[in-house]
């Protein structure tokens, strides 16, 4: 997946316009992690697909989800536990909690459409900038 989307990045120049717009963070920094993720022989695939990092073979999250027999995490009893409220990776962690708590009010097909609909808006959000033209010298 990384691989692809580093294909994407570095193909499109209006990302970074989006990206900037949006005031989201440093691009570049994105690029750079982005480029390491590309770099990893395999990336996490996410808990559902029997995901893990090539580099964390260990990842509790995962561990735990296939441990229970589990889709995601908001099925368990413990949810959130302690997995997810620690760090490592506690942001993104802060991010799991935040998307499986979506899934468990919404559904997965309504989620993932929320999350298409999203994209597609920031997308279109973004002004139409004409490539600024340069006057002949004479």
């Amino acid at each position: 997946m990384a691989k692809n989307l580093l294909y994407y990045v570095e193909r499109s120049g209006s990302l970074r316009l989006i990206a900037e717009g949006q005031n989201v963070g440093n691009y570049d920094e994105f690029v750079k992690v982005l480029k390491w993720l590309a770099s990893q022989g395999k990336p996490c695939k996410g808990c559902r697909f029997g995901g893990g990092w090539s580099w964390w073979p260990g990842c509790p999250v995962r561990d735990c989800v296939i441990q229970k027999g589990l889709d995601f995490c908001y099925q368990c009893s413990d949810f959130p536990c302690n997995r997810l409220k620690e760090e490592p990776f506690l942001a993104h962690k802060k991010a799991i909690i935040e998307a499986n708590n979506q899934i468990k009010r919404l559904g997965t097909e309504k989620y993932a459409k929320q999350l298409i609909d999203k994209f597609r808006q920031a997308v279109a959000a973004q002004p139409f900038k004409q490539k600024r033209t340069l006057k002949p010298r004479i």
